[in-house]
């Protein structure tokens, strides 16, 4: 069966459910694994649960992950080149990690936890660009 098409639903920590794209979802390496092993069922829209994700992270997670099937980030140089995160990526992208401490931890753990590389390169830079 392909599963390239049509939506899958994520489900967060609070059990709040996100239809997203399957191929917007495809990006993080977990809920891939999890769509190939349920390729079997023949029901419309599969639920993925994330009980380790807050919906309000979970929300953010998203926006990352349709924004860059649409505009790839750039690739994060290492070392880092500046202390700006807009000098190294995208301004949108940039923009996007401007946000409070807390948040950006739990960015880091859902990229970590759903397995979404470029998400995790980007909040992890984001850190390292606050020590530097």
């Amino acid at each position: 069966m392909e599963v390239e098409s049509g939506t899958v639903n994520l489900v967060s920590k609070e059990g709040d459910s996100f239809p997203v794209d399957t191929e917007v979802a495809r990006m993080s390496e977990l809920v891939k694994g999890m769509l190939e092993d349920d390729s079997g069922d023949d029901d419309d829209t599969t639920e993925i649960p994330l009980p380790n994700v807050k919906a309000a992270v979970l929300k953010k997670v998203i926006e990352f992950c349709s924004h860059h099937k649409s505009e790839p980030m750039t690739e994060i140089e290492k070392p880092l080149k500046s202390a700006v995160m807009a000098e190294v990526v995208q301004k949108w992208y940039a923009d996007f990690v401007n946000v409070e401490q807390v948040l950006l931890f739990e960015l880091i753990l859902a990229a970590n936890y759903m397995d979404i590389k470029p998400l995790l390169d980007l909040t992890c830079a984001t850190v390292a660009s606050m020590i530097k």
